[in-house]
């Protein structure tokens, strides 16, 4: 009896044998993402949404409740375990996903499974249980008890580059890997490990709320790393980076260009796992009650849009370029973002070449660059 098209397959272990035509996606998706940056950028990035660019299209928002967006919700349902299965599978995504979420989580996504956030079974070396996924060891953080019905809430989930909500002029379909990211998303501690709500929140739905049907301008953020936050142990060289590979598997290797631009990402935050700065975390909490139960009824869900759109509105002027528009309004071309984030489009991709020279690092006190040999 032969398989239907599109069918799943799956080892003795219960592991998804992605396709030929996924696994090729998957690598297309990591070499021109590796192209896209080099370290320099990121260590010259904001810390407060650090080793991500803006990714300018043109773009329409399309009605929810339509069968367009529909079909888009259950192509994305069929294919989101196969690409996970591709990216733990792909040599260099297997040692991304290791750095990322950790030996349990690369096993989760073999299957095809979005990992979770498992408190209590990991002991760091700083004796303190952690979840499994974060490995980093940082002594002046206490032990976190969270109740059980929290801890199901902190998963790991793709989203989309450019949002299923919307349909972009030069896109292939939402659901090609080179759309997708796998993003953090736990939203226990007041959001503050859940950049993938403070994206949506933030950057994009200001700019697509209430503007169904119409073309417009749109800057979708663009992680510089397949999985995002791409480590959580912090890492101050090479070496080390090596070193926490080697543990979770002996064989697993990257190329150096990956191995820098991680290492620019942890120098960057000063050496600390990614929090979602505080004064975010409320912005974050009312986007999120888009999907609560009390707003399901449409013209309920209406209101809690236009709240949440209102409430980031001013956050979204310090973040988003000239041109943009915020809640149905262009920014001016004068407009000057109090952050700068580097912008991305289809035709003019940020192809800075790699080389083994090393970044530089602006220091506080002199304000200017100096090489810094901080990978060796």
């Amino acid at each position: 009896m032969s398989k239907k098209k599109g069918a799943t397959f799956r080892d003795a272990q219960g592991n998804i044998i992605p396709s030929r035509e996924m696994l090729f996606k998957v690598d297309r998706m990591i070499k021109n993402l590796n192209s896209l940056s080099d370290p320099q950028l990121i260590l010259d990035g904001c810390p407060e949404a650090p080793g991500i660019v803006l990714e300018k299209s043109t773009v329409r928002p399309i009605d929810r409740e339509s069968k367009e967006y529909k079909k888009i919700v259950k192509e994305y349902e069929k294919i989101r375990p196969q690409f996970l299965a591709a990216l733990a599978n792909h040599p260099v995504g297997k040692s991304l996903s290791l750095l990322a979420v950790g030996k349990e989580g690369w096993e989760m996504m073999k299957k095809g499974k979005v990992p979770k956030q498992n408190l209590g079974k990991f002991v760091d070396e700083d004796g303190i249980g952690r979840n499994a996924i974060a490995m980093y060891s940082l002594k002046r953080l206490k032990r976190l008890k969270i109740p059980s019905h929290e801890n199901s809430r902190d998963t790991y989930n793709c989203h989309h580059i450019i949002q299923k909500s919307v349909k972009a002029n030069h896109q292939r379909s939402p659901n090609d890997p080179e759309n997708l990211v796998l993003v953090q998303t736990f939203k226990s501690h007041h959001n503050q490990f859940n950049p993938h709500h403070f994206w949506h929140a933030l950057f994009l739905h200001p700019q697509i709320n209430g503007n169904t049907g119409l073309v417009q301008p749109y800057y979708a953020v663009r992680p510089l790393f397949p999985i995002y936050p791409p480590i959580q142990k912090p890492v101050q060289s090479i070496e080390q980076l090596r070193q926490e590979l080697k543990k979770l598997d002996p064989q697993a290797t990257l190329p150096p260009s990956w191995e820098k631009k991680i290492v620019a990402f942890s120098r960057l935050l000063g050496h600390q796992p990614y929090r979602i700065p505080f004064q975010y975390r409320e912005i974050i909490k009312t986007y999120q009650k888009i999907y609560s139960k009390e707003n399901r009824e449409h013209s309920h869900n209406i209101q809690a849009r236009n709240i949440a759109a209102q409430a980031a509105s001013s956050y979204a002027l310090e973040w988003l370029p000239p041109g943009s528009i915020i809640n149905g309004k262009r920014l001016s071309f004068s407009h000057q973002p109090k952050f700068k984030l580097p912008i991305i489009d289809k035709e003019n991709k940020i192809h800075n070449e790699q080389d083994n020279s090393l970044p530089m690092l602006t220091t506080k006190n002199k304000g200017r660059k100096e090489e810094r040999a901080f990978y060796r």
